[in-house]
């Protein structure tokens, strides 16, 4: 499509009035196609309706004739002769000649008052055997003809409709002698229902709905149909329905015809109006070809002196007159431009002088920093050390009271030498990013390792660590790092959760993989926890959840900012989040070694 358009605006103009005229001339045609439709249909199925009215009609009219003709039969004189039984076979030779004259199909049947059959004339069916009785179904208590609907031939075989009267004798009008009895052969109302029409299809209405006759059309009965009923009428078939129907690509055949005219009269159409919007394209864009050369030569030469012609007063030509005044303001512009580039040149030199200046100052400050603690935590640890050596030799000289005043010197010997031995580490790992040595560091068995000398430690919380590992580790588990350092790590957090849990609390440690970087070690415990303020501080140097601790119950407060900075160092991330209900949950995530090739 796009190749077809192309890129010019001449061309998109012409594509979208053509465009505009399709879609309004075929939603036109489809209306008229449609509205075309819809007549046809309607026609056909007010046709079909008049069809099976017919049709119905036709059937009421012979069952009507025949019903006439019963009456008038059943009171010939010669029905007189059922009293009797009919000993000279009168009614059987009147009812030959009836059958003859009148052509019936069907045969004729009398019955005495006792329901035996006296005479029949019934040529095509055979003699009923003598003393052949009333059947049920014929059995009728109206005093005029009475319709009986579709049946088995209760004398013979097949299906039938019949007309039954009873007979009274002419002597007494009141006397009931027998019953006279009309059976018409199904096959005769199938011969008067069907014809050379549509498919016909004869129902009986509730409460005894079925279908009582239908002419199949042949490869058509799963195609869409138009249907027409005749209307119901009182009567002897007000049970009766004819259905008529047609497939609806019949009916709808001629639209082929007028979906062809359409089509003609679309493609005729649109000769002209292409022709009209290709020259009004062509018209509208020739200003805006100017504008586009004059915009390339500015593109290929930068010069800005180029101006185009106005050659009209309507929106192109107010166009043409913004485009050359914005030349002028490019040109005065570019000109301010590079007086600004100059100065800013002299600006960024002078600047970069000054931020040379500043990163020397903040380097040396840094570096007299991590000095000024390396330094302290050193001559922190040797007074520290011979103090200890002193209290030492003390003990074996003072009195017998005096050792628990030297205990609680111990504690506090231990506690500055702690505190001392983590700021060293700190320090060092401040510097530690280059200098830092990686080797292939097997993260189960560390933490293997650290629970084994943790549970020894404290035997009495043994049983409350508990260490998880899930199978099929990115990199088998395997880390590129310090393994001093990551152990240094991760027994501060294992320890910590030890500490501020009591017996009985579980403690556990799980290894894991991590979707996003690889290897996730979370340890989790069920203690009291800290609060939503303190969460995101524990890894703050010498903060403390709670400030009423003591340095003696509290550790040295730097534990966890070490294990965040090894972290790091190993290109990973801490992250301290609530164990709900309670608890503490910490999150280490670190990065797997990379994959070294086999020989």
């Amino acid at each position: 499509m796009k190749a077809i358009i192309g890129s010019s605006v001449g061309r998109k103009i012409v594509s979208a009035l053509l465009a505009i005229y399709l879609l309004t001339y075929g939603l036109t045609a489809a209306v008229v196609y449609t509205g075309v439709r819809r007549s046809l249909l309607e026609s056909a199925e007010g046709g079909l309706a008049q069809v099976a009215d017919l049709k119905y009609q036709r059937l009421s009219n012979r069952m009507d004739e025949l019903a006439t003709d019963l009456t008038a039969w059943a009171q010939l004189e010669v029905m007189n002769d059922l009293v009797s039984g009919d000993v000279d076979r009168r009614i059987g030779t009147t009812l030959e000649a009836l059958q003859r004259l009148y052509g019936l199909a069907g045969g004729l049947y009398a019955f005495d008052a006792a329901g035996t059959l006296i005479a029949d004339a019934d040529g095509d069916a055979g003699t009923p055997a003598p003393g052949t009785h009333l059947p049920a179904a014929w059995t009728v208590t109206a005093a005029g003809a009475t319709f009986l609907d579709k049946h088995r031939n209760p004398l013979g075989a097949g299906d039938l409709v019949a007309l039954a009267i009873p007979v009274f004798g002419s002597f007494a009008p009141g006397y009931r002698v027998g019953t006279l009895v009309i059976a018409l052969p199904w096959s005769t109302v199938e011969t008067l229902l069907n014809g050379v029409e549509p498919r016909t299809v004869l129902v009986r209405l509730p409460p005894h709905p079925a279908v009582l006759s239908s002419a199949a059309d042949t490869g058509l009965e799963r195609e869409s149909r138009i249907i027409g009923r005749s209307v119901q009428r009182d009567g002897l078939l007000r049970s009766w329905q004819v259905v008529v129907s047609q497939p609806v690509s019949v009916v709808t055949r001629p639209l082929r015809q007028v979906a062809l005219e359409l089509a003609l009269l679309g493609i005729l159409l649109a000769v002209p109006i292409f022709a009209f919007v290709r020259w009004l394209g062509r018209r509208l864009t020739a200003p805006i070809m100017d504008l586009t050369r004059a915009v390339r030569v500015i593109a290929d030469t930068d010069h800005l002196d180029i101006q185009v012609p106005v050659t009209s007063q309507d929106e192109l030509g107010f166009l043409a007159r913004s485009f050359n005044h914005m030349t002028v303001n490019l040109r005065n512009a570019r000109e301010e431009r590079d007086r600004s580039m100059r100065d800013l040149e002299h600006l960024n030199l002078t600047l970069e002088g000054k931020v040379a200046d500043r990163t020397a100052e903040l380097e040396a400050a840094i570096t007299a920093q991590r000095r000024l603690i390396s330094d302290i935590s050193h001559e922190i640890k040797s007074p520290l050390a011979r103090l200890s050596m002193a209290l030492g030799l003390a003990r074996r000289q003072v009195e017998p009271q005096a050792p628990r005043h030297f205990d609680r010197m111990e504690r506090e010997i231990a506690a500055v030498a702690a505190l001392a031995s983590e700021l060293l580490t700190l320090a060092r790992l401040e510097g530690a990013a280059v200098a830092l040595q990686r080797v292939p560091v097997d993260l189960q068995a560390l933490v293997g390792t650290i629970i084994a000398d943790a549970a020894y430690e404290r035997p009495d919380r043994q049983r409350d660590l508990t260490l998880t590992v899930e199978a099929d580790l990115p990199g088998r588990g395997v880390i590129a790092g310090n393994a001093d350092l990551l152990r240094r790590a991760i027994e501060n957090v294992i320890r910590n959760a030890l500490f501020y849990t009591t017996a009985g609390v579980p403690v556990t440690v799980t290894v894991a993989a991590n979707a996003a970087t690889g290897l996730s070690l979370t340890v989790a415990d069920r203690g009291p926890g800290v609060s939503d303020e303190a969460i995101g501080q524990l890894f703050d140097p010498f903060y403390r959840a709670d400030p009423a601790r003591a340095r003696d119950t509290g550790g040295t407060g730097i534990g966890l900012t070490i294990c965040k900075r090894v972290v790091e160092l190993h290109g990973g991330t801490v992250v301290a989040t609530h164990n709900r209900p309670s608890g503490l949950l910490v999150e280490i995530i670190l990065p797997v070694a990379p994959a070294t090739p086999q020989n």
